[in-house]
């Protein structure tokens, strides 16, 4: 009986759980810690929000997004390639390359942000910056940092140790934005403060960490004949692993930039953006890192185990997220009404536009790093660089149609819908599984759930869908 099977497998994982450098014990040490993060954000959102306003929350995402996008060239891709290495001193050539490019990077982009009222003449949407634009090289190094620690503990295998120094992260920047914002009264640049100046913090907990697992040797061991002997062994993730992850970055960001002149709705786009990641942070960002160091222990010699793995993943995200997701997608614009106050309504629409797509996001970020190990990164290069493309043309088709940004918004987010549904089938296929007899079932289950909603929003509100 389908009872009887839930828990077996609820009782499976608790043995799991309770196995030493196990999958599920790696999970759960990762979910407690996200659970503590994203228990601060759903606990102090609320507060922030109604303190800074949308138009804050407008000029913070579009800083943060020049930071992230600058991270992703500074990084390369080869962050990504730090679990595959045997060898330690070819890890840390890996480690060399990122620092490298990172001063770079750095050095170019304070260069540039100087003269940034010559930036503001070319991109007047931008002007709202003001003079934070100054410490987005600072934003980037910080940043930049946190990857890369990131990942070193993840070949390290010290997925708690990452987890929860993320986690206190999370939690001290908010209460350090809703403490400043009560003082400030939530002055415009409140959010930005907290971001350079808590995760800056964040950087001596990593270096403290890392101090042991070989931080003292990245410079008095400094080889430019070895670190370009690792550039050459792992060509590929510059060459693909890159452009893949920069392409699929700048595609989620496509509102921030094509909206910044509307910050309001670039606001409501940030702040519903950001809560929608909640489950992606607590469950797929928890099980990502630990599916790919399974992925690339299992796949050329146990692919059936990997099947196995990735059909569990799946199924068990898609049993999670199915409900809530659907929820939010019917009920988003009056959640955020009674939880944020009005002026967050139309976040709230926003949100439930987004909300499908995001939900297929939780099905396929985790497994998405599958290509990688199976040596296909071409493969997700040619997805997002299509994607992104698509997107672009239906946000500007909306726009020429005078749409509005609402409407640039659901053309995002409907053609982000059926890519990911796309993803979903093409990584399910990868792992050898019946991709297609998969997601139509997922996708038989999500309509009844969706139908059975729309339904119970008609009869309590009159109206089938959120609108703004």
């Amino acid at each position: 009986m389908p009872l009887k099977r839930t828990l077996d497998q609820l009782r499976h994982d608790v043995r799991r759980i309770r196995t030493p450098d196990t999958f599920s014990r790696h999970s759960f040490n990762v979910f407690s810690a996200n659970t503590i993060a994203i228990g601060s954000q759903i606990v102090l959102t609320p507060l922030i929000a109604r303190i800074y306003g949308p138009e804050a929350y407008g000029v913070y995402g579009l800083f943060l997004a020049l930071i992230m996008n600058l991270s992703s060239v500074a990084d390369l891709g080869y962050s990504m390639a730090y679990v595959l290495p045997k060898e330690e001193d070819r890890f840390l050539d890996l480690v060399r390359l990122n620092v490298l490019f990172l001063g770079i990077v750095t050095v170019a982009s304070l260069a540039g942000v100087l003269f940034h009222e010559r930036i503001y003449d070319l991109i007047p949407s931008w002007r709202p910056l003001g003079l934070w634009i100054l410490a987005v090289p600072l934003g980037l190094v910080v940043y930049s940092f946190m990857v890369i620690a990131s990942q070193w503990l993840i070949r390290a295998k010290a997925f708690k140790v990452s987890a929860y120094t993320g986690a206190t992260t999370s939690l001290v920047m908010r209460v350090f934005n809703l403490v400043y914002g009560l003082a400030a009264s939530g002055v415009t640049y409140g959010l930005m403060l907290g971001e350079v100046s808590i995760r800056g913090l964040a950087v001596l907990a990593y270096w403290w960490e890392l101090r042991s697992r070989g931080l003292n040797r990245i410079f008095p061991e400094w080889s430019w004949s070895s670190i370009k002997e690792a550039a050459i062994q792992y060509k590929r993730y510059p060459l693909l692993i890159f452009p893949e992850r920069w392409v699929s970055l700048l595609g989620t960001q496509l509102p921030l930039f094509l909206l910044a002149d509307d910050l309001t709705t670039l606001g409501h786009y940030a702040l519903g953006s950001s809560l929608l990641l909640l489950p992606l942070r607590l469950l797929g960002f928890t099980f990502a890192p630990v599916y790919l160091q399974r992925a690339s222990e299992t796949a050329e010699n146990e692919p059936e185990v990997l099947g196995r793995i990735t059909r569990g993943l799946f199924k068990r995200l898609f049993w999670i997220g199915v409900i809530p997701f659907t929820l939010l997608t019917f009920f988003g614009d009056e959640l955020f009404r009674i939880v944020l106050g009005e002026a967050w309504h139309d976040a709230g629409v926003i949100t439930a536009y987004l909300g499908a797509f995001f939900f297929f996001r939780l099905l396929t970020d985790p497994m998405a790093s599958l290509f990688n190990v199976l040596r296909r990164e071409h493969l997700m290069l040619i997805f997002s660089t299509v994607v992104t493309v698509l997107r672009l043309i239906a946000m500007l088709a909306a726009l020429h149609f005078g749409q509005g940004s609402g409407g640039v918004i659901l053309a995002y987010a409907t053609v982000s819908l059926l890519s990911y549904i796309v993803l979903a089938y093409l990584l399910l296929n990868a792992a050898r599984l019946p991709g297609l007899a998969i997601v139509s079932r997922s996708l038989a289950v999500a309509s009844i759930i969706a139908a059975c909603c729309a339904t119970l929003r008609y009869v309590t509100m009159g109206t089938w869908l959120p609108s703004l």
